[in-house]
Protein backbone atom coordinates (compact mmCIF):
# COMPACT_ATOMS: atom_id res chain seq x y z
CA UNK A 1 0.00 0.00 0.00
CA UNK A 2 1.34 3.39 -0.99
CA UNK A 3 1.59 6.17 1.57
CA UNK A 4 0.01 8.90 -0.54
CA UNK A 5 0.97 11.67 1.86
CA UNK A 6 4.63 10.68 1.60
CA UNK A 7 4.28 10.24 -2.17
CA UNK A 8 2.81 13.72 -2.64
CA UNK A 9 5.49 15.27 -0.44
CA UNK A 10 8.24 13.51 -2.36
CA UNK A 11 6.83 14.74 -5.66
CA UNK A 12 6.45 18.26 -4.30
CA UNK A 13 10.07 18.34 -3.11
CA UNK A 14 11.30 17.31 -6.55
CA UNK A 15 8.97 19.74 -8.30
CA UNK A 16 10.01 22.72 -6.17
CA UNK A 17 13.68 21.93 -6.57
CA UNK A 18 13.64 21.29 -10.31
CA UNK A 19 10.67 23.21 -11.81
CA UNK A 20 12.62 26.37 -12.76
CA UNK A 21 15.01 24.18 -14.75
CA UNK A 22 12.32 22.11 -16.53
CA UNK A 23 11.07 23.24 -19.96
CA UNK A 24 7.64 21.98 -20.99
CA UNK A 25 6.13 22.36 -24.44
CA UNK A 26 2.33 22.60 -24.45
CA UNK A 27 0.69 21.74 -27.77
CA UNK A 28 -3.01 21.89 -28.50
CA UNK A 29 -6.21 23.86 -28.75
CA UNK A 30 -5.86 27.44 -27.54
CA UNK A 31 -8.91 29.42 -26.50
CA UNK A 32 -10.07 32.36 -24.44
CA UNK A 33 -12.10 31.68 -21.28
CA UNK A 34 -14.49 34.53 -20.44
CA UNK A 35 -16.46 34.74 -17.19
CA UNK A 36 -19.41 37.02 -16.48
CA UNK A 37 -20.19 37.18 -12.76
CA UNK A 38 -23.44 38.52 -11.40
CA UNK A 39 -26.57 37.92 -9.33
CA UNK A 40 -30.01 36.51 -10.06
CA UNK A 41 -32.99 38.15 -8.38
CA UNK A 42 -35.77 37.61 -10.89
CA UNK A 43 -37.05 35.51 -13.76
CA UNK A 44 -37.34 37.04 -17.19
CA UNK A 45 -40.89 38.08 -18.19
CA UNK A 46 -39.99 37.04 -21.73
CA UNK A 47 -39.19 33.39 -21.00
CA UNK A 48 -38.78 31.12 -17.93
CA UNK A 49 -35.06 31.89 -17.57
CA UNK A 50 -33.10 33.74 -14.88
CA UNK A 51 -32.02 37.31 -15.43
CA UNK A 52 -28.35 37.75 -14.47
CA UNK A 53 -27.32 41.26 -13.47
CA UNK A 54 -23.68 41.23 -14.58
CA UNK A 55 -21.36 42.81 -12.01
CA UNK A 56 -17.90 42.00 -13.39
CA UNK A 57 -16.16 40.36 -16.31
CA UNK A 58 -12.80 38.56 -16.47
CA UNK A 59 -10.98 36.61 -19.17
CA UNK A 60 -8.08 34.14 -19.09
CA UNK A 61 -6.16 32.11 -21.67
CA UNK A 62 -7.91 28.76 -21.79
CA UNK A 63 -7.53 25.24 -23.14
CA UNK A 64 -3.87 24.53 -23.85
CA UNK A 65 -3.06 28.06 -22.69
CA UNK A 66 -4.54 27.26 -19.28
CA UNK A 67 -2.08 24.37 -18.99
CA UNK A 68 0.62 26.99 -19.59
CA UNK A 69 -0.79 29.18 -16.80
CA UNK A 70 -0.69 26.23 -14.40
CA UNK A 71 2.88 25.36 -15.29
CA UNK A 72 4.05 28.97 -14.94
CA UNK A 73 2.40 29.22 -11.53
CA UNK A 74 4.81 26.47 -10.48
CA UNK A 75 7.85 28.25 -12.03
CA UNK A 76 8.37 25.95 -15.01
CA UNK A 77 9.75 27.20 -18.30
CA UNK A 78 6.96 26.85 -20.85
CA UNK A 79 6.41 27.17 -24.59
CA UNK A 80 2.92 27.16 -26.13
CA UNK A 81 2.15 25.83 -29.61
CA UNK A 82 -1.28 26.14 -31.19
CA UNK A 83 -3.47 28.07 -33.60
CA UNK A 84 -5.37 31.33 -33.18
CA UNK A 85 -7.34 33.64 -35.42
CA UNK A 86 -6.54 37.14 -36.58
CA UNK A 87 -8.79 38.72 -33.96
CA UNK A 88 -9.07 40.47 -30.62
CA UNK A 89 -9.29 37.23 -28.66
CA UNK A 90 -5.90 36.19 -29.99
CA UNK A 91 -4.42 39.53 -29.00
CA UNK A 92 -5.78 39.14 -25.45
CA UNK A 93 -4.19 35.70 -25.23
CA UNK A 94 -0.85 36.99 -26.50
CA UNK A 95 -0.94 39.87 -24.02
CA UNK A 96 -1.61 37.49 -21.11
CA UNK A 97 1.22 35.20 -22.21
CA UNK A 98 3.63 38.12 -22.38
CA UNK A 99 2.53 39.10 -18.86
CA UNK A 100 3.68 35.63 -17.80
CA UNK A 101 7.05 36.28 -19.40
CA UNK A 102 6.42 33.93 -22.32
CA UNK A 103 6.98 34.23 -26.03
CA UNK A 104 4.18 33.86 -28.55
CA UNK A 105 6.16 32.51 -31.51
CA UNK A 106 4.45 29.13 -31.23
CA UNK A 107 0.98 30.56 -31.93
CA UNK A 108 0.22 30.12 -35.63
CA UNK A 109 -2.29 32.62 -36.98
CA UNK A 110 -4.91 31.08 -39.27
CA UNK A 111 -6.88 33.44 -41.49
CA UNK A 112 -10.62 32.81 -41.55
CA UNK A 113 -10.55 30.63 -38.43
CA UNK A 114 -11.56 32.61 -35.32
CA UNK A 115 -9.95 32.05 -31.95
CA UNK A 116 -12.21 29.84 -29.84
CA UNK A 117 -14.01 31.67 -27.01
CA UNK A 118 -15.91 30.05 -24.15
CA UNK A 119 -18.09 32.46 -22.20
CA UNK A 120 -19.50 31.30 -18.87
CA UNK A 121 -22.18 33.17 -16.92
CA UNK A 122 -21.84 32.65 -13.15
CA UNK A 123 -24.43 33.67 -10.54
CA UNK A 124 -24.44 32.78 -6.83
CA UNK A 125 -21.38 30.55 -7.41
CA UNK A 126 -23.27 28.50 -10.00
CA UNK A 127 -22.74 28.37 -13.74
CA UNK A 128 -25.97 29.46 -15.40
CA UNK A 129 -25.01 28.96 -19.04
CA UNK A 130 -21.98 28.70 -21.33
CA UNK A 131 -21.64 30.11 -24.83
CA UNK A 132 -19.06 28.62 -27.21
CA UNK A 133 -17.88 30.61 -30.22
CA UNK A 134 -15.53 28.47 -32.27
CA UNK A 135 -14.93 26.71 -35.56
CA UNK A 136 -14.15 23.03 -35.20
CA UNK A 137 -12.34 21.04 -37.84
CA UNK A 138 -8.84 20.08 -38.87
CA UNK A 139 -6.33 22.85 -39.37
CA UNK A 140 -5.68 23.72 -43.00
CA UNK A 141 -2.66 21.79 -44.25
CA UNK A 142 -0.57 24.94 -44.65
CA UNK A 143 -1.22 26.01 -41.04
CA UNK A 144 -0.44 22.53 -39.72
CA UNK A 145 2.86 22.45 -41.60
CA UNK A 146 3.77 25.86 -40.17
CA UNK A 147 3.02 24.57 -36.67
CA UNK A 148 5.09 21.45 -37.22
CA UNK A 149 7.97 23.56 -38.52
CA UNK A 150 7.92 25.72 -35.40
CA UNK A 151 7.89 22.60 -33.23
CA UNK A 152 10.82 21.10 -35.12
CA UNK A 153 12.79 24.30 -34.67
CA UNK A 154 12.11 24.81 -30.97
CA UNK A 155 11.66 21.42 -29.25
CA UNK A 156 15.38 20.74 -28.93
CA UNK A 157 15.78 21.66 -25.24
CA UNK A 158 12.36 20.50 -24.05
CA UNK A 159 12.08 18.01 -21.17
CA UNK A 160 8.36 17.19 -21.51
CA UNK A 161 5.46 17.75 -23.89
CA UNK A 162 1.82 18.14 -22.85
CA UNK A 163 -0.70 17.58 -25.62
CA UNK A 164 -3.89 19.39 -24.63
CA UNK A 165 -6.52 18.01 -27.00
CA UNK A 166 -9.89 19.75 -26.77
CA UNK A 167 -11.07 18.27 -30.06
CA UNK A 168 -11.07 21.57 -31.95
CA UNK A 169 -8.81 20.39 -34.76
CA UNK A 170 -5.22 21.26 -33.86
CA UNK A 171 -4.31 17.76 -32.67
CA UNK A 172 -4.40 15.03 -35.29
CA UNK A 173 -2.45 12.05 -36.56
CA UNK A 174 0.09 14.07 -38.55
CA UNK A 175 0.87 16.44 -35.68
CA UNK A 176 1.15 13.60 -33.15
CA UNK A 177 3.47 11.69 -35.49
CA UNK A 178 5.63 14.80 -35.79
CA UNK A 179 5.73 15.28 -32.00
CA UNK A 180 6.67 11.65 -31.35
CA UNK A 181 9.26 11.73 -34.12
CA UNK A 182 10.91 14.71 -32.45
CA UNK A 183 10.69 13.44 -28.86
CA UNK A 184 11.16 9.65 -28.93
CA UNK A 185 14.85 9.70 -29.92
CA UNK A 186 15.62 11.91 -26.90
CA UNK A 187 13.36 10.15 -24.38
CA UNK A 188 11.21 13.24 -23.81
CA UNK A 189 8.13 12.64 -21.66
CA UNK A 190 4.88 13.01 -23.65
CA UNK A 191 1.57 13.38 -21.76
CA UNK A 192 -1.85 13.64 -23.41
CA UNK A 193 -5.12 15.05 -22.11
CA UNK A 194 -7.26 13.19 -24.67
CA UNK A 195 -10.40 13.43 -26.72
CA UNK A 196 -11.87 10.04 -27.69
CA UNK A 197 -12.23 10.98 -31.36
CA UNK A 198 -8.45 11.24 -31.64
CA UNK A 199 -7.63 8.12 -29.61
CA UNK A 200 -5.87 6.43 -32.52
CA UNK A 201 -3.32 9.27 -32.57
CA UNK A 202 -1.98 8.63 -29.07
CA UNK A 203 -0.11 5.36 -29.62
CA UNK A 204 3.36 5.50 -28.11
CA UNK A 205 2.92 8.39 -25.67
CA UNK A 206 4.01 8.04 -22.06
CA UNK A 207 0.85 8.91 -20.15
CA UNK A 208 -2.80 9.61 -21.02
CA UNK A 209 -5.16 11.31 -18.54
CA UNK A 210 -8.78 10.62 -19.57
CA UNK A 211 -11.76 11.34 -17.32
CA UNK A 212 -14.38 8.65 -16.74
CA UNK A 213 -16.52 9.57 -19.73
CA UNK A 214 -13.49 9.68 -22.03
CA UNK A 215 -12.19 6.38 -20.65
CA UNK A 216 -15.49 4.69 -21.33
CA UNK A 217 -15.70 6.14 -24.83
CA UNK A 218 -12.13 5.09 -25.66
CA UNK A 219 -12.51 1.52 -24.36
CA UNK A 220 -16.20 0.66 -24.54
CA UNK A 221 -15.85 -0.44 -20.90
CA UNK A 222 -17.44 0.97 -17.73
CA UNK A 223 -15.05 2.96 -15.51
CA UNK A 224 -17.10 4.00 -12.48
CA UNK A 225 -15.91 1.69 -9.69
CA UNK A 226 -12.31 1.10 -8.66
CA UNK A 227 -12.29 -2.30 -10.35
CA UNK A 228 -13.86 -0.93 -13.52
CA UNK A 229 -11.44 2.00 -13.71
CA UNK A 230 -8.51 -0.38 -13.26
CA UNK A 231 -9.71 -2.74 -16.00
CA UNK A 232 -10.40 0.11 -18.42
CA UNK A 233 -7.06 1.71 -17.58
CA UNK A 234 -5.23 -1.54 -18.31
CA UNK A 235 -7.07 -1.83 -21.62
CA UNK A 236 -5.91 1.67 -22.60
CA UNK A 237 -2.38 0.90 -21.44
CA UNK A 238 -2.11 -2.05 -23.79
CA UNK A 239 -4.03 -0.47 -26.66
CA UNK A 240 -1.80 2.61 -26.85
CA UNK A 241 1.51 1.19 -25.65
CA UNK A 242 1.66 3.83 -22.92
CA UNK A 243 3.67 3.70 -19.71
CA UNK A 244 0.80 4.98 -17.54
CA UNK A 245 -2.91 5.78 -17.67
CA UNK A 246 -4.33 8.19 -15.10
CA UNK A 247 -8.12 7.98 -15.02
CA UNK A 248 -9.49 11.15 -13.39
CA UNK A 249 -12.76 10.26 -11.67
CA UNK A 250 -14.14 13.43 -10.12
CA UNK A 251 -15.49 12.84 -6.63
CA UNK A 252 -14.07 9.29 -6.74
CA UNK A 253 -10.53 10.57 -7.08
CA UNK A 254 -8.08 9.08 -9.59
CA UNK A 255 -6.85 5.66 -10.67
CA UNK A 256 -3.28 5.23 -11.88
CA UNK A 257 -2.35 2.19 -13.93
CA UNK A 258 1.38 1.95 -14.67
CA UNK A 259 3.10 -0.79 -16.62
CA UNK A 260 4.82 -3.20 -14.24
CA UNK A 261 3.53 -1.47 -11.10
CA UNK A 262 0.58 -2.06 -8.72
CA UNK A 263 -2.53 -0.03 -9.51
CA UNK A 264 -3.06 3.00 -7.27
CA UNK A 265 -6.51 4.35 -6.39
CA UNK A 266 -6.19 7.90 -5.05
CA UNK A 267 -9.15 9.30 -3.07
CA UNK A 268 -10.24 12.80 -3.95
CA UNK A 269 -8.75 15.54 -1.82
CA UNK A 270 -11.41 18.14 -2.75
CA UNK A 271 -13.23 19.63 0.26
CA UNK A 272 -15.52 22.11 -1.51
CA UNK A 273 -16.37 21.98 -5.20
CA UNK A 274 -17.35 25.34 -6.66
CA UNK A 275 -16.19 25.01 -10.27
CA UNK A 276 -14.58 22.11 -12.14
CA UNK A 277 -13.47 24.38 -15.00
CA UNK A 278 -9.84 23.64 -15.84
CA UNK A 279 -9.34 20.88 -13.26
CA UNK A 280 -8.07 18.51 -15.94
CA UNK A 281 -5.59 21.15 -17.10
CA UNK A 282 -4.26 21.47 -13.56
CA UNK A 283 -4.00 17.71 -13.11
CA UNK A 284 -1.98 17.07 -16.26
CA UNK A 285 0.21 20.13 -15.61
CA UNK A 286 1.24 18.99 -12.13
CA UNK A 287 1.52 15.33 -13.14
CA UNK A 288 3.82 16.14 -16.06
CA UNK A 289 5.96 18.71 -14.25
CA UNK A 290 6.48 16.49 -11.20
CA UNK A 291 7.30 13.48 -13.39
CA UNK A 292 9.74 15.51 -15.49
CA UNK A 293 11.33 16.79 -12.27
CA UNK A 294 12.15 13.23 -11.20
CA UNK A 295 9.08 12.01 -9.30
CA UNK A 296 7.84 8.47 -9.83
CA UNK A 297 4.48 8.17 -11.64
CA UNK A 298 2.58 7.34 -8.42
CA UNK A 299 4.19 10.28 -6.63
CA UNK A 300 3.35 12.64 -9.48
CA UNK A 301 -0.25 11.38 -9.60
CA UNK A 302 -0.69 11.88 -5.86
CA UNK A 303 0.44 15.48 -6.21
CA UNK A 304 -1.76 16.02 -9.29
CA UNK A 305 -4.75 14.80 -7.29
CA UNK A 306 -3.97 17.34 -4.56
CA UNK A 307 -3.72 20.13 -7.10
CA UNK A 308 -7.01 19.23 -8.78
CA UNK A 309 -8.69 19.10 -5.38
CA UNK A 310 -7.53 22.65 -4.69
CA UNK A 311 -8.54 24.14 -8.04
CA UNK A 312 -12.14 22.87 -7.96
CA UNK A 313 -12.59 24.89 -4.77
CA UNK A 314 -11.99 28.10 -6.73
CA UNK A 315 -14.21 29.95 -9.18
CA UNK A 316 -13.19 30.29 -12.80
CA UNK A 317 -10.16 28.99 -14.65
CA UNK A 318 -7.86 28.85 -11.63
CA UNK A 319 -4.27 27.74 -11.04
CA UNK A 320 -2.44 26.34 -8.01
CA UNK A 321 0.71 27.75 -6.46
CA UNK A 322 3.49 25.94 -4.60
CA UNK A 323 2.42 27.25 -1.18
CA UNK A 324 -1.08 25.83 -1.66
CA UNK A 325 0.35 22.48 -2.68
CA UNK A 326 2.64 22.44 0.35
CA UNK A 327 -0.30 23.07 2.70
CA UNK A 328 -2.39 20.39 1.02
CA UNK A 329 0.42 17.84 1.10
CA UNK A 330 0.42 18.01 4.90
CA UNK A 331 -3.18 16.72 5.04
CA UNK A 332 -3.19 13.84 2.58
CA UNK A 333 -6.01 11.22 2.71
CA UNK A 334 -5.12 7.52 2.97
CA UNK A 335 -4.67 5.30 -0.07
CA UNK A 336 -7.10 2.73 -1.45
CA UNK A 337 -4.43 0.94 -3.47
Amino acid sequence: MIDLEAAARAALERLLARAPHVRVAVVGDVMLDEFLYGAVERISPEAPVPVVDVEREVAFPGGAANVVRNLRALSAQVDLYGAVGADGAAERIRAELRELGLGVEGLVEVAGRPTAIKTRVIAQHQQVVRFDRERRGDLPCEARLRLQAVLAERLGDTHAVVVSDYGKGVVGSALMAAILGLTRPRGVLVAVDPKPGNAACYDGVDVITPNVKETEAMTGLPARSDAEAEAAGRALLERHGARSILVTRGERGMTLVTRGEPVVHIPTWARDVFDVTGAGDTAISVLTLAWAAGAAPAEAAALANLAAGIVVGKLGTAVVGPEELARAAAHRPTSRS
